[in-house]
């Protein structure tokens, strides 16, 4: 068993085989471990930055959205009309004025018990100088607490305000603002109408810290919520609150300094940055040691490379187990495969193995004998396919110049020239033999050129101007095979669009055929008449119209370059030019390798005439 082992070593496709699937498997596995390891860091450190920067965003989707209730709030209790007339003169008598205070009060308390997270709630009198609380007695401005948040709304001279702990410096209002924000709008809200008063709404602080105390960034890791000159407002740091503030005045300076990026990093931290685009203008800062990270990528490298090592070992052991199994049967399976590419189908799995492979080369022997089925049915559809297209596009000619034929006799039995109907019907019988009576869908150009002259003769006996065919043929050409009557509808053309329009005594039609050297081995088949010629414009849309699929206009010329094209290929082209007074010129190319020439006298020659003379 050893030795034909080691004697299968040595087989070259072997080696190869092992070679390939090392570099494909075992290699590529050592540069994953590599690599793995090495970006394990970066990885997790990216991981962590895009999960901050979330963790930062949703913060400050819940402040602002925070803010914008505070402003939603605002504006609708700013516009409950007990309140706005409640804000009027005192009353002459002392028990309406007490009650209708009464009934504001009692209005404010149950806003901000049904509104929740709200501290509290009041009412600035422009008119009467009081403060109405929700909680509080009323008292006069310069008695009220809420003195200096007012007088300043009332400096700004605007719709709203927002104070937070950095907006007053009085001694008075510190107390309010230290653990408490407030918002502050105008009664009413339109700037053009008097001012009555205004409405006070304040929120607590630890509302915001509710917001943020749940998120765990590891040991040493915060999140802070801060004003635009960074007093904090909230905050997840277990530092000292002089630490703190340390700490993160350093952080919005390097922020600012580095142009205001979202992510950077300080101190052996990824620290996250973004401020609300709410009128508050606050700051959330979200801040994660880096050592957090490496006791993470540290694991991951270790399992990593752990993980690698023993995928490379199973890999290396599975490549040579496997490998001998697969060896045999797959040799067998790739010397068919290359038989049928190369057109071979006549070869044959012998061995087949008893697995997938085997069954794939039994597969394989079924398809090729298919394949040889399929090519002969093929090739007999597709040669009985273009000839009956040949022959549906010669029956299109035959009616169409029996037509005209009989048309021309029609007016020589009016003229009651039996002379010349004699001779017309002895040229039509002529003609007719030609057309009908020859089975062949094939002549040699000689043939159709014969028939040409007893058509043009017809067509001479018709008009006055005498139409006469010219010939110029290359010596072993004249034998080449193109479709039958597939040079008259040219020459009726040329005749009735080209000649007779002139009005000219004579019209003369050039027939010629001949190669083209290397390298274009072409042979050219021309006729060129001295019509009328045509216009570009009229000659581009002919152009055009031999290119279209299917057209019911100007049927014989399509007719003939529709059966040259099945005859001699999709290569095959077709030229015109033409020039307005010079005459038209239908140019057709055909490679040389399409073209067949049968010299006179060929047996299948012979057996034409037989047939024909029938």
């Amino acid at each position: 068993m050893k030795s034909n082992f080691f004697s299968f070593l040595k087989k070259s496709f072997y080696i190869r085989m092992i070679l390939i699937m090392l570099g494909v498997s075992v290699i590529p596995l050592i540069i994953l471990s590599w690599i793995s390891i090495g970006v394990s860091t970066n990885t997790v450190e990216k991981q962590v930055n895009r999960l901050n920067e979330q963790l930062v965003n949703q913060v400050v989707d819940r402040v602002e959205l925070t803010m914008s209730r505070l402003r939603e709030l605002s504006d609708q209790y700013s516009r409950i009309s007990s309140i706005q007339s409640a804000l009027v003169p005192p009353e002459e008598l002392y028990f309406e004025e007490v009650t209708r205070k009464k009934e504001l009060i009692s209005l404010l308390s149950t806003a901000s018990a049904v509104i929740g997270n709200v501290q509290g709630l009041q009412v600035y009198s422009a008119v009467t100088g009081e403060v109405l609380s929700s909680y509080e007695a009323p008292a006069t401005l310069q008695d009220s607490p809420y003195r200096h948040l007012i007088e300043r709304f009332l400096d700004v001279k605007g719709t709203s305000l927002f104070l937070d702990k950095e907006a007053l410096t009085q001694e008075e209002s510190l107390t309010l603002l230290q653990n408490a924000v407030y918002y502050i709008s105008r009664i009413p809200s339109d700037r053009f109408e008097e001012m009555t008063g205004a409405l006070l709404i304040s929120m607590n602080a630890n509302q915001f810290q509710q917001q943020i105390e749940n998120i765990q960034l590891g040991g040493k890791g915060s999140v802070s919520l801060v004003t635009r000159n960074g007093l904090t407002v909230a905050t997840t740091s277990r530092l000292p609150a002089g630490e703190d503030q340390e700490r993160l005045a350093r952080i919005l300076e390097h922020w600012r300094e580095q142009e205001r990026p979202n992510q950077f990093g300080m101190d052996s931290s990824i620290i996250s940055v973004k401020q609300t685009s709410t009128y508050d203008g606050w700051i959330v800062i979200s801040e994660i040691p880096s050592r957090e990270l490496t006791e993470s990528t540290g694991i991951i490298r270790q399992t990593v490379g752990y993980f690698l090592l023993f995928l490379i070992g199973l890999g290396v052991i599975a490549i040579i187990a496997f490998g001998y199994q697969l060896y045999r049967p797959l040799q067998a399976v790739r010397r068919q495969v290359d038989a049928i590419k190369k057109g071979h189908f006549d070869a044959r799995v012998t061995h087949f193995a008893n697995n997938e492979i085997g069954e794939l080369g039994r597969m394989l022997n079924s398809m090729a004998v298919r394949i040889e089925d399929l090519l002969g049915d093929l090739q007999e559809s597709e040669e009985l396919k273009r000839r009956l297209e040949i022959r549906a596009l010669q029956s299109q000619i035959n009616p169409h110049f029996m037509y005209n034929t009989l048309n021309t006799i029609r007016m020589f039995a009016m003229l009651k020239d039996y002379d010349k109907i004699n001779t017309l019907m002895g040229r039509l019988v002529s003609l007719l033999r030609y057309s009908m009576e020859n089975y062949e869908q094939t002549v040699r150009f000689k043939q159709e050129f014969a028939y040409l002259e007893d058509y043009a003769e017809l067509l001479n006996m018709r008009y006055k101007c005498r139409i006469l065919l010219h010939a110029e043929v290359e010596e072993p050409l004249e034998g080449l095979l193109i479709p039958k009557l597939s040079l008259q509808p040219l020459i009726e053309n040329a005749v009735f669009h080209g000649i007779l329009p002139k009005k000219a005594e004579e019209g003369h039609i050039r027939i010629r055929l001949y190669s083209l050297p290397a390298p274009d081995h072409l042979v050219v088949l021309e006729v060129r008449d001295n019509g009328v010629g045509l216009a570009e414009r009229e000659l581009e849309r002919l152009r055009l119209h031999l290119l279209r699929e299917e057209s019911n206009e100007n049927i014989g010329l399509k007719n003939v370059w529709m059966r040259l094209r099945l005859m001699f290929g999709k290569t095959a082209e077709a030229q015109l030019e033409s020039r307005p007074g010079e005459g038209m010129t239908i140019r057709f190319l055909f490679p040389a390798d399409t073209v067949q020439v049968r010299e006179e006298g060929d047996p299948d020659e012979q057996i034409q005439g037989d047939s024909g003379g029938g």
